[in-house]
């Protein structure tokens, strides 16, 4: 958070709206991150490792009140996570976290050890491991201490809470996934600010080089950008492109508008973890009119942020009448995208998840609901694992069920399929 100044003899930077949100969504995702695998009551020890790569002071002032940054918010939560889990357990869950947190400038770091000590946690190399320096001349000797602890699993979440889009090259982000197999990163990227600078000099493309976009790509997309819903049509691509250069197999984006700037800010969550992702799209159903989305409820509402582009698009704002709207979208462009999917051979709902998963404000749990109207209208058939056909009146799929073609689909004038 380096557009903040901290310093160990002033009183910490007054918040914003928009970093407030931030918080809001790191603190609820790691509660959900501790409840959702920890389920299991015979388990013993969970590990975990929480790097937060532009730690900033600690903390803000919120009008007369001091709240916490993201460490504070990570050591708070894991703490209330090892409480919060053994209260219904007979055998007790020992939560085993490690934390760095690292910023490039000394005044912020000795603003955190300070605020560290005032709240009482200890800064050493076992557990709270704070550092001064540049994240990308820390991050190997993070991962070496990670795979130490965790050589099997590699278990941790990252914050890259970079200002601009440019402080984190993508090859880092891609070597965090590639060499921690549970990994997840999440990471600001200022989109419209990218968009907005996009021009054929040398000066911008030195600008991108972190994220590893060729001279024909840009020329792509300043050629793109000024026409009929071109920044609509550049944000698209450019998160697809995060995507693939990360190798991040799901990618899940808050867009989030500063009131002072308007210009948009992606709050980005990229994991190789279909449970990462949904746990990560439920909360924008339970944060809602926090965050700016436009677009349809079915198919590519997550893939922009529209705003300058939305005359014509509604406000997607993850309510009632939001969920009633996608079901309705997706009733109607489920059916085609299925059959595609199905049509030479079943397919378990564990893949269509995941080829559905990024294009889509649904949860799993919506796609599931959509899939069994289509099976009780007789559009699909539900295989189990050993190719029996499942009852048309059930209730729940697995994720190794399998979605095929009835034997003979008759595309009569009632069937959804177009």
């Amino acid at each position: 958070m380096s557009s903040f100044e901290w310093h160990p003899s002033e009183p910490p930077p007054r918040i914003e709206p928009h970093s407030k949100a931030k918080l809001d969504v790191l603190r609820r995702y790691i509660q959900e991150y501790f409840d959702r695998l920890n389920v299991n009551p015979q388990r013993e020890e969970f590990r975990l490792d929480l790097i937060d790569g532009f730690a900033g002071g600690g903390t803000f002032r919120d009008g007369n009140t001091e709240i916490s940054g993201t460490p504070l918010v990570m050591l708070e939560e894991a703490k209330k996570a090892e409480e919060r889990l053994n209260r219904k357990r007979k055998k007790r869950l020992h939560i085993n976290c490690k934390f760095y947190f690292v910023d490039k400038e000394e005044a912020h770091t000795d603003h955190l050890r300070k605020v560290l000590r005032e709240h009482g946690y200890r800064v050493d190399e076992d557990k709270i491991v704070v550092r001064t320096g540049l994240f990308e001349n820390e991050v190997k000797d993070i991962l070496r201490s990670i795979k130490q602890r965790q050589p099997r699993i590699g278990r941790a979440i990252f914050l890259l809470d970079q200002t601009g889009f440019s402080q984190v090259e993508l090859s880092l982000v891609s070597n965090i996934l590639g060499e921690l197999h549970a990994a997840e990163v999440i990471l600001t990227f200022a989109a419209e600010s990218l968009v907005n600078h996009l021009a054929e000099t040398p000066q911008i493309v030195k600008a991108v080089s972190p994220l590893q976009l060729t001279e024909q790509q840009i020329g792509d997309l300043i050629e793109n950008k000024d026409g009929v819903g071109g920044r609509a049509l550049v944000q698209r691509t450019l998160r697809d492109h995060l995507r693939v250069r990360t190798g991040a197999e799901y990618d899940t984006p808050f867009f989030i508008r500063p009131k002072v700037s308007r210009r948009a800010l992606w709050f980005l969550h990229l994991s190789r973890h279909p449970t990462a992702r949904d746990v990560m799209i439920q909360l924008h159903w339970e944060i809602q009119n926090r965050f700016e989305h436009y677009g349809p409820g079915d198919f590519g509402m997550l893939g922009w942020d529209a705003l300058r582009d939305s005359s014509n698009l509604p406000l997607f704002q993850f309510g009632d009448l939001d969920k009633e709207r996608m079901q309705k979208e997706l009733l109607d462009s489920l059916p085609g995208k299925l059959h595609s999917l199905v049509s030479e051979q079943p397919v378990t709902v564990d893949a269509m998840r995941h080829r559905f998963a990024n294009q889509t404000a649904a949860r799993f749990s919506d796609l599931d609901e959509i899939v069994l109207q289509l099976v009780r209208e007789k559009e699909f058939q539900i295989l189990d694992p050993e190719g029996k056909v499942r009852s048309r009146s059930l209730k729940r799929l697995k994720s190794t069920d399998r979605i095929a073609l009835p034997p003979i689909l008759l595309f009569s004038v009632v069937s959804r399929i177009r």
